[in-house]
């Protein structure tokens, strides 16, 4: 096994960022998941290119959503108080978890939070998420899902991009299980 330290090339990290494209979404980051509105970025070769094809794909998107981003945007104190807001919600959600038989399992950087069913059911994830949407009425992502032929490990993701009320409601029916 190799021990030793490496330095990436400058020329190497220019070159990856002269070749990359970012895709974001306002969805999530705002919490306004339903406006469907995103954005790209890239250097400009690159988006003369992007935007011949994004022309055929997609022709606009609703005027109001976009007035509405622009002028919460304006705001600063909008997006400089997404960590802590993110923050708020994850450990709301993940104290709520800790009343049920599911294993919370480290969330960082994200909306979402993964939970180890494992002592609750045998079922396969996909099985299982859809058990939970149909019989405990709390929607679930399995983690197989994101990976090539499925994985199953008795992991569901849940979003806890919600309203309190909402994940309140969800952590009294999970508690059920």
């Amino acid at each position: 096994m190799w021990q030793g330290s490496f330095t990436f090339p400058q020329d190497c990290i220019t070159t990856l960022a002269q070749r990359s494209f970012v895709v974001l979404s306002f969805g999530k980051t705002y919490h306004v998941t339903g406006w469907k509105v995103g954005y790209v970025a890239a250097p400009a070769s690159l988006m003369a290119e992007f935007r011949k094809v994004h022309q055929f794909n997609v022709f606009t998107v609703n005027t109001p959503m976009q007035h509405g981003l622009a002028a919460f945007m304006a705001e600063p104190a909008h997006h400089l108080g997404l960590p802590a807001f993110y923050q708020r919600k994850r450990d709301l959600f993940r104290a709520g978890l800790a009343a049920t038989r599911l294993r919370v399992l480290a969330s960082r950087g994200s909306y979402f939070q993964c939970v180890d069913y494992s002592a609750v059911s045998e079922l396969p994830e996909a099985d299982f998420c859809r058990f939970l949407a149909t019989e405990i009425g709390v929607a679930a992502i399995p983690l197989s899902a994101f990976y090539q032929g499925g994985y199953e490990q008795r992991i569901a993701r849940f979003c806890f991009a919600k309203k309190d009320a909402t994940l309140q409601f969800a952590l009294a029916r999970l508690a059920r299980l």
